[in-house]
């Protein structure tokens, strides 16, 4: 599947822009969206999955322009979505709900619609739990039968949104080995603004910044952002000054040492090789710490 946004924007009344001038094509396989709350990361997938129009620009997927009311019916039968507030409904279990998001997507037969849905419960791990009601379940729990619905109709895209937030950690590292065995035959969207779910999971990633495109490419290259502008200095009182971005800070009996990406660091400040984290916070840190 092959995915083409051009000069995308999408303004809301009295807002800045929450995108602008969006423009890149999207490989098959996993692709991490990256960037901060507020960067656009839910507009621009909103906007994939045909729920909202931009202002200005086109979306492609397979040829078809999604600015046409068609275009946007044919995609949406090949199209999955897991929004970031998925909440099944409580009073059903997986099976009776995954049967009727089957109906939802257009699969009349109620033999399809069971089958798809026993296979897709396995897949997500919840087989001991399937004749459960939903509104048991932990956030974990709710999370794979989200993601369980966005997969009934075995669609060719998958559009995933924060879905490892307020995950614990356990449960997290079960959703991410579930995102990437997902991606082998199919285009796999994952937003997010957590870099490990990304680094884990995806070879490409791009980054938003204010509603712009700041990176698009192999994961590893977020690294080349950061390249001689990253640095550890160390403090017994102040933190470093507000001109400087902390990717993170330690600290020991001697004091709290900051890891700091800037291009003006201070006079005792110690350079280092920078590391993905470091790329990502160069890409994405306001414009008057740039």
């Amino acid at each position: 599947m092959f995915i083409s946004i051009d000069h995308l924007g999408k303004d809301f009344r009295k807002k800045p822009a929450a995108l602008d001038d969006v423009t890149l094509d999207l490989p098959q396989g996993m692709i991490g969206l990256l960037g901060s709350n507020g960067a656009g990361k839910t507009t621009l997938m909103r906007i994939l999955c045909g729920i909202i129009q931009p202002t200005r620009g086109r979306v492609l997927i397979d040829g078809h322009d999604l600015a046409d009311a068609g275009a946007r019916r044919a995609v949406k039968k090949t199209l999955g979505y897991l929004p970031q507030d998925v909440e099944p409904y409580p009073n059903l279990t997986p099976l009776e709900f995954l049967d009727y998001v089957g109906v939802l997507k257009g699969i009349d037969s109620a033999t399809d619609r069971k089958r798809q849905a026993r296979e897709l419960i396995a897949q997500v791990g919840l087989n001991d739990a399937k004749d459960r009601k939903v509104g048991g379940f932990s956030g974990g729990m709710r999370r794979r039968v989200g993601i369980a619905q966005a997969l009934m109709g075995d669609p060719e895209l998958l559009v995933v949104d924060e879905p490892t937030a307020g995950l614990d950690p356990e449960e997290r590292m079960r959703f991410r080995t579930l995102l990437a065995s997902l991606g082998h035959n199919r285009t796999v969207i994952l937003s997010t603004h957590i870099l490990d779910d990304v680094a884990q999971t995806c070879p490409y990633v791009f980054v938003l910044r204010e509603g712009r495109l700041r990176y698009d490419g192999p994961t590893d290259g977020l690294i080349d952002a950061a390249r001689g502008r990253t640095w550890l200095t160390a403090s017994r009182t102040a933190p470093p000054p507000e001109d400087v971005s902390v990717v993170n800070a330690t600290t020991t009996g001697a004091g709290t040492q900051y890891r700091i990406v800037t291009d003006t660091p201070p006079a005792d400040a110690t350079p280092v090789d920078p590391n993905l984290e470091d790329g990502y916070m160069a890409l994405t840190i306001p414009k008057e710490h740039a």
